[in-house]
């Protein structure tokens, strides 16, 4: 049976925990929200510049961001005790800095992610059904310099451009997808 000071303690820890999971999912969605917003204003500048708008890596980099967010909140609400029992008080007092800095992570990560794999396979360093391919989708220039690259080198098919921005979510989402397909290539890479 639970002593009076021990029930207090609870409701106290669990008044802190609650608190502690509120700033972490508000400080995550307005991490994921700036980071989205740089992105498509970004994206919008360059369209005013004369750019033909938004590049097929930026939407898979959008939605790598998306998919870090998705898999952030599914670990805080699955998640029963994200900070150390003791250290709550501590914590939660300048909790501020902390929670933005644990709150921009996961998107920064989800966008480095999903643009190292859509530059995986860009380069054909995988290949198959389930991945996009890519070409040059400008005739009258090649894409054999960085600046085309940029521009021109992109999907070839509708069904290219769908496996793009759907490997860029799970490439935010899963955190351990581009790690361990970059030991996979690194791996191949010697035995050849």
């Amino acid at each position: 049976m639970e002593s009076r000071k021990e029930k207090e303690e609870k409701k106290e820890f669990n008044s802190l925990s609650f608190d502690a999971y509120r700033l972490m999912v508000v400080w995550l969605f307005l991490a994921t929200l700036l980071a989205c917003t740089v992105t498509f204003f970004t994206v919008f500048a360059h369209e005013q510049e004369g750019g033909k708008g938004a590049t097929t890596l930026t939407v898979v980099m959008l939605a790598g961001i998306l998919g870090s967010f998705v898999s952030a909140l599914n670990r805080i609400y699955s998640s029963r005790d994200i900070f150390p029992h003791q250290k709550y008080k501590d914590i939660l007092g300048g909790a501020n800095l902390y929670l933005v800095i644990y709150s921009i992570i996961p998107p920064m990560v989800g966008a480095i992610a999903s643009v190292v794999l859509y530059l995986v396979f860009a380069g054909e360093l995988i290949n198959g059904s389930m991945f996009p391919s890519f070409s040059c989708s400008h005739a009258s220039e090649d894409c054999n310099n960085f600046k085309n690259f940029v521009k021109h080198w992109s999907p070839e098919e509708a069904v290219d451009y769908a496996k793009a921005i759907v490997w860029g979510f799970l490439a935010g989402f899963s955190e351990r997808l581009v790690p361990d397909i970059l030991n996979k290539i690194t791996s191949s890479a010697k035995d050849n």
